[in-house]
């Protein structure tokens, strides 16, 4: 499905056979090629192989860790944040100086402040793609740098409504199964980046990443790998167990409780300290990392609100969530730079897959930030980047070589100098209250189609359903919106 087709734009409906309607789901649109060639004698292939090293930056006895070009510029520690599922359009179509679309722009400048400063003061890359078409595919890109051949046989059949579970954030059919000892069939080869921290002394903390279920009537394995827990062993120890997974029903970060917001569902407070928020929680541990001194050099944190619950009665409106989602990055980045590690710190963020939004570019196209003092100010980067050249700059820099041959020839993203131009600190923006504190109610878009989200899995329906009811919901009944054009949708 991949092939060699350059881009899959997805701002204009595609007319694919057999199809019922023209189509703009990222699963759908995808074009790829078969390529043919004849086979040369094996002295040739052995020449067009090396040819091929080369054109890929592969060098025999290289320090896999490091690269030809690429010199770290002092930075000790590294913080990942994955969010859930914008492109770049949905967010930064409306920035004048990038390649966006402001008809396609969902969530512009009022909505996320926070993330439109961070690109403003340190670099906008409006041509970064993320590898996935998908969560379900997503989170193993964004932590393993390649996909497993389980998850890419089986992701297409989950997303279309044919049954099959969702399988690779380490569980299988919802069983934990590597804290049972038992093999985990969607595990990628190369393994997961924190895997590589433990192998090779890098020390590391997670924040919400690959956890276990949190259903309390599940007792078939022990309270000590239920709810909240990390699924995997290379997790245990290093898991934040009082940071909220995933759940929509709980903030991201403080902007309902700076307005004293609620809504009826709401989980008020969670963990051992009753934290508000994730961000709250997430600031607890890195309090006592700066009076202690010392802090791990990777960290792992999820903040996946701005996926939203679409139009959901009672909860809170898509523009609410993604507010909410934009306040917490900038509450992260203002507690980092207003403290003693701002100075040798790298903040990387990314969105796990683009699906649930349109661009005129490519449906993969999503957003992408890196935060640091050594960022160059106010860059604008339009070369091509996507998931495996975060990752391969994130391994650069911890010390780390590249888990496959993907994140190995991947270019890590240019965008530091020499010596710090971005030293002073950074404060969060509040966003305004008519924007956070909204809920849905009976009178918002295709209200009864998103009763059927789950607050707590990502993938609970077709995302293709979501598409049309965040434009519809945001964009307003009057303008031209996408259509539901799931040929499989009665059968779901």
């Amino acid at each position: 499905a991949k092939g060699v087709q350059a881009q899959n734009p997805n701002d204009k409906p595609v007319d694919l056979p057999g199809l019922v309607k023209p189509d703009r789901y990222i699963q759908n649109v995808i074009d790829g090629a078969v390529t043919r060639i004849t086979l040369p004698n094996s002295k040739a292939l052995w020449g067009m192989t090396a040819k091929v090293l080369e054109n890929n930056r592969v060098k025999v006895g290289l320090d896999s860790a490091q690269h030809p070009t690429f010199k770290n510029p002092g930075i000790k520690h590294v913080i990942y944040i994955i969010k859930e599922n914008r492109t770049y359009d949905t967010v930064f179509g409306d920035i004048p100086r990038g390649n966006g679309d402001p008809s396609q722009c969902l969530f512009p400048r009022k909505i996320t402040p926070n993330q439109h400063a961070l690109v403003d003061r340190f670099v906008l890359m409006d041509n970064f793609h993320v590898c996935a078409e998908v969560s379900q595919d997503g989170w193993q890109w964004s932590t393993s740098g390649i996909l497993s051949p389980y998850a890419s046989r089986n992701t297409p059949y989950n997303y279309s409504g044919r049954g099959r579970n969702y399988d690779t954030e380490g569980t299988n059919n919802n069983v934990p199964v590597d804290l049972l000892d038992l093999p985990d069939v969607a595990r990628p080869a190369s393994g997961y980046i924190w895997e590589m921290c433990a192998k090779y002394g890098v020390t590391y903390r997670n924040y919400g990443f690959f956890t276990a279920g949190d259903d309390p009537e599940d007792k078939r394995y022990g309270e000590s790998i239920r709810g909240n827990h990390a699924s995997k062993k290379a997790l245990l120890g290093h898991t934040d167990d009082h940071f909220r997974q995933y759940d929509n029903d709980y903030a991201d970060g403080d902007a309902y409780a700076a307005y004293d917001f609620s809504w009826p569902s709401m989980r008020k407070e969670y963990g051992v300290a009753k934290s508000k928020s994730r961000i709250q929680e997430w600031r607890r541990e890195f309090s006592k990392f700066v009076d202690d001194g010392v802090m791990p050099q990777f960290q792992m944190v999820r903040l996946g609100n701005d996926h939203t619950q679409g139009t959901r009665v009672d909860k809170p409106t898509p523009q609410s969530c993604v507010a909410d989602n934009d306040y917490a990055v900038g509450q992260l980045v203002e507690t980092v730079s207003k403290s003693p590690f701002w100075k040798d710190t790298a903040i990387f963020i990314l969105e796990d897959d683009a699906q649930n939004g349109y661009d005129h570019v490519d449906a993969h196209r999503s957003t992408a930030y890196v935060i640091s003092p050594y960022v160059k100010r106010g860059l604008m980067d339009s070369r091509f980047y996507n998931t495996d050249s975060m990752l391969r700059t994130m391994e650069l820099l911890l010390g780390l070589p590249p888990m496959s041959q993907y994140d190995a020839v991947a270019a890590p993203l240019d965008v530091f100098g020499t010596v710090p131009a971005n030293l002073e600190p950074f404060s969060a923006t509040l966003p305004d209250k008519e924007v956070v504190c909204a809920l849905n109610t009976r009178a918002s878009y295709r209200w009864q189609d998103s009763e059927v989200f789950s607050v707590y899995r990502e993938e609970s329906r077709s995302d293709e359903d979501l598409n049309d009811i965040l434009w519809g919901a945001v964009m307003g009944p009057n303008v031209p919106r996408p259509l539901v054009k799931n040929p499989f949708r009665a059968s779901l």
